[in-house]
């Protein structure tokens, strides 16, 4: 079964919604949504990309654990990469996950677990030489985090140097153990209050609060908040004592003895039906807890049993996070509007009383189509139940019709662009009405030039909503080009400009001409032409203007490239506005480079064919790393074919390369043929 064209922009718009927010979340500190929400947005994203295994993009946020980490901080390497959880959101995905550490370990009996608590803090690694702590980081990315070893040393829970325990276990010589930094509750509400009263930032919940104050330059700031730490798990020893044990559980025990910090609501259990006891038991007391938790983690308690179970991309296959379930709200809709997209989309946006769900305030959710208004009856001055999971801007899951007002009218779609008055057109078999008036929409402009200097196209830095909505509504751009015309003296006009501020974004525009192809292919905003089809263009020719004189039937042999994104790319090619567009900003002297390629001779110029799951890489990116090889990736085997990589479960195709005596090459081969 293939993708279709909704399924491809809804791969993409997930990618985007949670790039953003794990942006906000890792690196901002200024979360807009809970974790529940990010974890089904992510969940979403997964099953979609089980399901279509040719929309697993390169940079796809399932395959990667966390943000980049901020700036302005030293960055450490962990010694083994810090991982994030599968989760499970009912007594069925528990005991799943339960039959599939099974199968794996073709064992029938029950497991031991060790169950923790899930904090709704930050995640922090502590390095330990000789027993004392040498230094501290944050998870950042996974592999690579920010130096916090000044304000880690604040918290009064963090030994500085580890005692040894009565048990006489050797502390090894290295030693890096996870944990959780968190605030209390009460103490957060104190926080708040104060800086209220002194006119500071208010921050959103409890794990904000803790972030926020771990990422402060100034240790004397973070100390003077109430942070505290649980160790919940090590990433890598040295030890001079070979007596380490040999479970999660005994380990914890151990660093406990050692004067670390341990949650003492961590319990060993057997089997799933003592983990779903467990679960229940936290659930009713999660209210009499000093902190917040959002759920409850079970690992495989031996160490042995972890290591033969291993790990996907982000997460180890020996460990799993019951969330709680998502909470609601009841309020009102003051009224619905009508948001223009990048590509002319209309969605429909419920303004809604302002409501505090979870710790948050929620003001508005997104109706997402038509056929889903409809389908709630959702009107103006309703009453409404909000759901903060599920998506990224919370939903609308009831209407409460008792409550409705006399004579209330139903909610009709517009006729007319909201934006620039234009009729609406319905693409053939979509449920979305577009506006096809492109950069002569304001809205649209508006999308469209944000996505042109957003981070992962153009990464132009300063240029801010508000900035960009006063250039346009100056007159002072009226596409991207426009945008490398502006001189200082147009932007000191502007509402917070100032000569050096000004002179500053003139750089940063300047500076953006300098990039790489790839980036100024997907920062042209062509529909259906995300992060990795603009690779995959840039791989496959050398230069814009050849991209521009290509044809669909040697787009259709790029991977990750279909008839439709095929149609949409000659399509925007053919239109004399984008052609007059690049051609400006061309004529302002960019410098493209395109994507180095690094042939390899066993793959160079060969057609190989991919077949079965991976554990150490996902198949796109495989994908991208044999096209960068110099080799061609179709989809089917056949005479052409010169080689099949095989992984798990490998199915039919495995059998025909048999059949037709093709190479066949296993991932271990691949992975030392590559290394």
């Amino acid at each position: 079964m293939k993708p279709s064209s909704e399924d491809k922009l809804r791969v993409k718009e997930l990618t985007a919604l949670i790039q953003i927010h794990s942006y906000r979340y890792h690196v901002l500190d200024e979360p807009e949504i809970k974790d529940s929400e990010y974890d089904r947005l992510f969940q979403k994203l997964l099953l979609l990309e089980e399901k279509f295994p040719e929309l697993l993009a390169i940079s796809s946020p399932t395959q990667r654990v966390g943000s980049k980490p901020a700036s302005g901080f030293k960055k450490i390497t962990h010694g083994s990469p810090m991982l994030s959880l599968e989760n499970a959101f009912s007594v069925k995905d528990l005991k799943d996950f339960d039959r599939r550490v099974k199968e794996r370990l073709t064992n029938t009996e029950s497991l031991d677990y060790c169950c923790e608590l899930k904090l709704d803090g930050v995640a922090v690694n502590l390095f330990y030489k000789k027993g004392k702590l040498d230094k501290a980081a944050t998870r950042g990315d996974g592999s690579v985090g920010e130096d916090i070893t000044h304000n880690i040393k604040t918290l009064p829970s963090v030994p500085l140097e580890l005692l040894k325990g009565s048990n006489n276990k050797g502390i090894p010589n290295s030693l890096e153990v996870r944990g959780e930094v968190f605030i209390e509750s009460s103490k957060f509400e104190s926080i708040n209050k104060t800086s209220k009263e002194s006119g500071k930032k208010i921050f959103a919940n409890p794990r904000n609060a803790a972030a926020g104050s771990l990422r402060q330059l100034d240790p004397k700031i973070t100390a003077s908040r109430p942070l505290k730490l649980f160790i919940h798990g090590y990433g890598s020893a040295d030890s001079t004592d070979k007596n380490i044990p040999d479970n999660q559980y005994e380990v914890l025990q151990l660093f406990q003895s050692w004067g670390l910090p341990v949650n003492p609501e961590t319990k060993v259990v057997r089997g799933i039906d003592e983990c779903i006891n467990y679960f229940l038991n936290i659930e009713g007391i999660r209210k009499k807890l000093a902190y917040e938790i959002d759920g409850v983690v079970y690992k495989v308690n031996r160490f042995n049993l972890q290591k033969k179970l291993g790990q996907v991309a982000r997460a180890p296959r020996w460990a799993i996070a019951r969330k709680f379930p998502a909470e609601t709200g009841k309020t009102v809709v003051n009224s619905i509007s009508f948001q223009v997209g990048r590509l002319g989309s209309i969605t429909p946006v419920a303004d809604l009383k302002p409501v505090k769900i979870g710790g948050v305030t929620i003001s508005n959710a997104s109706l997402h189509n038509f056929d889903e208004v409809n389908r709630l009856d959702v009107r103006k001055g309703d009453s409404v139940i909000v759901k903060r999971a599920g998506d990224v801007i919370p939903q609308i899951t009831k209407v409460d019709n008792r409550n409705r007002i006399k004579r209330s009218s139903k909610t009709k779609p517009p006729k007319e662009c909201p934006s620039c008055g234009s009729k609406l057109a319905r693409d053939e078999g979509a449920i979305a009405l577009r506006c096809l008036e492109t950069q002569s929409c304001p809205a649209q402009l508006l999308e469209m030039i944000k996505h042109f200097v957003s981070r992962n196209a153009m990464n132009i830095e300063g240029l801010g909503e508000k900035i960009l909505q006063q250039l346009i509504e100056k007159e002072l751009i009226k596409d991207f080009a426009g945008l490398y015309e502006l001189q200082e003296r147009d932007l000191i006009q502007l509402e917070g400009f100032a000569f050096k501020s000004a002179s500053n974004l003139i750089n940063s525009i300047e500076g953006s001409k300098d990039t790489s192809l790839q980036r100024f292919i997907y920062a042209l905003g062509i529909r259906e032409v995300g992060e990795t089809t603009a690779l995959n263009l840039a791989l496959n020719y050398s230069d814009v203007e050849s991209l521009m004189e290509s044809n669909r039937e040697d787009l259709i042999e790029i991977n990750d490239i279909g008839p439709v994104a095929a149609d949409f790319i000659i399509e925007y090619f053919s239109n004399e506005n984008s052609v007059d567009l690049i051609t400006k900003l061309l004529s302002f002297g960019f410098k493209l480079s395109p994507p180095k390629k690094d042939t390899h001779p066993i793959f160079s110029g060969k057609t190989v064919v991919i077949t079965g799951s991976f554990s150490s890489f996902s198949r796109n990116r495989l994908k991208e790393e044999l096209i960068n090889k110099g080799a061609k990736v179709t989809s089917s085997v056949s005479m052409k074919t010169n080689l099949l990589i095989s992984g798990e479960k490998p199915g039919s195709k495995l059998t025909k390369a048999s059949e037709l005596g093709i190479s066949v090459l296993t991932e271990q081969e691949l992975i030392d043929l590559l290394n």
